[in-house]
């Protein structure tokens, strides 16, 4: 395809117009080369990579296996399958791509080995599939997501200026359908769009949960529609209406909750606020009304609050939003935490990102953000952002590393970030473990069956909550919970 020079030097333009900008742009592109070294290291530990490993990055620090190959696209743009976009749309991402060259370093990944994941897969530490197949971690859908992340920064196209939304937060009082008794299904990382994530929401509809609750997650980067507010430079535009609302069941209007995640932050939350949430009427017309245009909420029963998070908009843009934050315990959320006057023993806490690395390796900084503004740890947390499903022990101990301290904790700790995409057997402490993901599907596939999981809570007379259970359900043949527990 013939480049426009005009177009490309205007994007230049416009991205060395701002000192600040420019610089945040820089740190993302140089994040790049510790992901593509992850990446090596692990294919050389597998005994798959070809040839003589690079040498260590300047000043590496561990990246993201996720962006692996986004460096090696970016440096080969011939490598880039552009068949699903208009002729426009395709003039766009190379004008994009070729504008960022002079800001990117080499790519150390070879021909030879980037092709090895067309016909090949590995299972990553953490679960990820490595391979090219549709919505594993090296579709070239995440690249584009990456570049919908770029004309953000660049063009400065966050939701509400990039200022988090001071929308008050509702206080949602829950009723269920048997006297006494409330039930919430709880999901993560569903925003596919796809068969699987249609056959999750309906096993989970087939339980009647009274509340669904999606910990967040549309793919690729939970674009806006095209006619939406901020959407006229994003690739791929529709995804949080096409992969979200498109597939939610019109049965849970004003009985369901989304968070807030990294994937639609690449979009500037535009999709997520003003399609999923209709923030700017109030949640009005949406399934998620009941949120009142808040990225976050109470949910109150039985003297019991369930707190939703959103960890995503205050985060970095510099990982690509890879770890979590509140902005501090001090912050406007954590400010509204404060406010609340919860009682942390009485409290669960429900958020897209991690508290701990999913091996239990080293502990987030979003843990100390939480525990800070509780005063102290939750009785339980839910998060998604890891695609697998983990049941850890309690009490837990993560240990501190570099720069980073440890925890420890009586927390019920939680991943479900396994609803839709694929996934393998993670790497686990297994001493720390009380459960996890095994049903493997049908072989010769190594990726395991998707999941989501229930929490029961029922009532005393003095209509105080007496008793929590959870069950964990996955798409296996055998239809029923693949691991149960009373937790009060």
């Amino acid at each position: 395809m013939e480049i426009d020079q005009q177009q490309v030097d205007e994007l230049k333009q416009l991205i060395y117009r701002n000192s600040v900008t420019l610089s945040i742009l820089q740190e993302i592109l140089d994040f790049l080369p510790d992901c593509e070294y992850q990446l090596i290291s692990f294919m050389e530990q597998q005994g798959v990579w070809q040839g003589p490993q690079p040498q260590l990055p300047p000043d590496f620090s561990e990246g993201t296996i996720e962006l692996g190959l986004i460096l090696y696209w970016l440096n080969n743009p011939a490598q880039i399958d552009l068949s699903q976009f208009s002729f426009k749309e395709q003039l766009a991402i190379i004008t994009l791509v070729v504008g960022l060259d002079e800001l990117l370093v080499t790519s150390k990944m070879t021909d030879e080995n980037a092709a090895y994941f067309t016909n090949n897969e590995l299972i990553y530490t953490d679960g990820s599939v490595l391979s090219t197949k549709t919505y594993a971690t090296y579709d070239q859908g995440w690249l584009f997501a990456f570049l919908n992340l770029i004309e953000s920064v660049t063009r400065g196209l966050w939701y509400n200026g990039g200022v988090f939304p001071a929308t008050k937060p509702p206080r949602v009082p829950l009723k269920g359908a048997i006297a006494n008794t409330v039930s919430i299904a709880i999901l993560g990382d569903w925003g596919t769009g796809d068969a699987t994530a249609k056959a999750v929401m309906s096993a989970v509809t087939a339980l009647k949960p009274d509340y669904i609750v999606h910990v967040g997650d549309v793919y690729y980067a939970g674009t806006p529609l095209a006619t939406s507010p901020n959407s006229a430079h994003y690739f791929a535009a529709g995804e949080e209406t096409g992969n979200l609302l498109n597939l939610w069941p019109s049965s849970y209007a004003g009985r369901s909750f989304t968070l807030n995640s990294n994937h639609e932050m690449y979009s500037g939350a535009n999709g997520y606020f003003y399609e999923a949430l209709k923030a700017q009427v109030y949640g009005a017309g949406s399934f998620f009304s009941a949120q009142e245009g808040s990225s976050c909420f109470t949910l109150q029963y039985g003297g019991w609050t369930i707190l939703g998070l959103d960890t995503a908009f205050m985060s970095s843009c510099i990982d690509a939003f890879m770890t979590g934050s509140i902005g501090g315990s001090a912050g406007t959320q954590g400010q509204w935490i404060q406010s609340l006057g919860l009682d942390p023993a009485k409290t669960i806490v429900l958020t897209h990102h991690n508290g701990f690395a999913p091996d239990c390796s080293a502990a987030s900084p979003l843990w100390a953000e939480i525990r800070g503004a509780l005063k102290g740890d939750p009785f339980a947390w839910y998060w998604g952002h890891v695609h697998n499903g983990i049941v850890y022990n309690a009490p837990i101990t993560i240990p501190s590393i570099p720069k980073q301290p440890g925890l420890t904790t009586n927390t019920l700790t939680r991943c479900l970030g396994h609803a839709a995409l694929p996934y393998g057997l993670a790497t686990l402490n297994q001493q720390l473990v009380a459960w996890n993901e095994t049903n493997a599907q049908p072989a010769p596939s190594k990726e395991l069956y998707n999941g989501f999981a229930i929490l029961t809570l029922s009532v005393n007379s003095q209509n105080q909550v007496s008793g929590i259970t959870e069950n964990w359900y996955d798409l296996s043949p055998a239809k029923q919970p693949v691991w149960t527990k009373k937790l009060l």
